[in-house]
């Protein structure tokens, strides 16, 4: 990345400075909006941490536009009162955006206290106000990030905490395996995309936030579209160690996640699972594109089969006729191309095309 890329982020996305925050290598963002029991068991998680010295904790205390402030109130005195060393808070109310706006308030937030040599060496933490995290959460996965700089970030393994009885947990262990399967099936059929999207799961290089261009703004689904343009760069590393545990608890306040689905499942509904006859094609696609001689090679080839109509009806030859006018002619720089146009949306997508096409 470049240096005038650096600053085009910083005027295009203005917002509050902490420059004490520049005394700390790495930083971890955590959204909070009516999590006042659940906070402190993260706050202490925490500063039990080793490495912990190094790491800002970045504490955006957020509510809805046209929700009441008292209880956001109530919480920055409350965290203003924990004297916490290395603890951060921004206030951020009325927010239309949801937590990808307030996740994007204290990753900017941090963003803005950097000089631009020391982005590849600084890390941001992606955490939830309801995910504490193991003793070794720090001293695990920045270590791994140093040894790895060639990846943009990485996502941890998580595993939800237990439910307060057994047909909750049944429902929470149903979904966990649900994401977990979803993301080794992708991944053993060649997908750069195999790997499970959460907000409290990953953590990310500086630079390579500011080059994917912040979080996402979205009241849902920010970890996902965030993480899918972050491994357009390059493969984020795997930390399959369980590391977070977040809660388990049912929510209606996004329409999807852990807590809508677990509460759909206890309504009798039921997980959309995708077939593996939808993977299997989906691994002949890929292995045909990663050859040399397959359909990227000539922009007039299609894909092979019968998964050629989902391509069209995505506009692919003329997408694909445009990126190659500007991409070199050669195959891994194809391949490449076409993995950041059939990104995770346009897998999921074709996964669910093919699905339909069975029923």
């Amino acid at each position: 990345m470049r240096e005038q890329d650096f600053l085009k982020y910083l005027r295009r996305n203005p917002g509050p400075e902490l420059p004490e925050l520049a005394r700390f290598a790495h930083a971890v963002v955590i959204p909070a909006y009516r999590e006042r029991e659940e906070l402190p068991a993260v706050l202490d998680s925490l500063a039990r941490n080793k490495q912990a010295e190094s790491v800002a904790v970045i504490v955006v205390v957020n509510h809805p536009a046209g929700s009441r402030a008292a209880q956001s109130l109530e919480l920055l005195e409350h965290l203003r009162l924990r004297r916490q060393p290395r603890l951060f808070t921004l206030y951020a109310p009325d927010l239309t955006g949801g937590v990808g706006e307030a996740r994007k308030a204290g990753m900017d937030c941090f963003v803005r206290s950097r000089r631009f040599g020391e982005l590849d060496g600084c890390f941001i933490f992606s955490l939830d106000a309801d995910s504490p995290v193991a003793e070794n959460y720090f001293s695990t996965v920045i270590p791994a990030l140093e040894a790895s700089p060639a990846a943009p970030g990485t996502v941890i393994g998580i595993r939800h905490r237990p439910a307060e009885n057994e047909v909750q947990e049944q429902a929470v262990r149903a979904y966990e395996r649900y994401l977990f399967r979803y993301a080794e099936k992708l991944s053993a059929a060649g997908s750069p995309y195999g790997f499970v999207s959460i907000g409290s799961g990953f953590a990310v290089r500086t630079s390579a936030y500011v080059k994917a261009g912040g979080m996402r703004k979205k009241k849902a689904g920010e970890d996902f579209y965030f993480l899918q343009e972050l491994a357009k760069q390059g493969p984020p590393l795997k930390i399959a160690e369980t590391l977070v545990f977040p809660s388990p608890r049912l929510s209606a306040r996004v329409p999807f996640g852990t807590g809508q689905a677990v509460k759909n499942l206890l309504g009798g509904g039921a997980l959309d699972e995708i077939p593996d006859f939808a993977f299997e094609k989906l691994a002949e696609l890929l292995a045909d594109a990663n050859s040399p001689d397959g359909f990227l090679s000539d922009p007039a080839q299609t894909p092979p089969g019968d998964t050629a109509g989902f391509f069209e009806a995505e506009k692919f030859g003329t997408a694909w006729r445009s990126i190659l006018a500007n991409t070199p002619p050669l195959h891994e720089a194809k391949l490449k191309a076409f993995h950041r146009w059939f990104d995770g949306l346009k897998t999921l997508r074709f996964l669910h095309a093919l699905q339909r096409q069975e029923r």
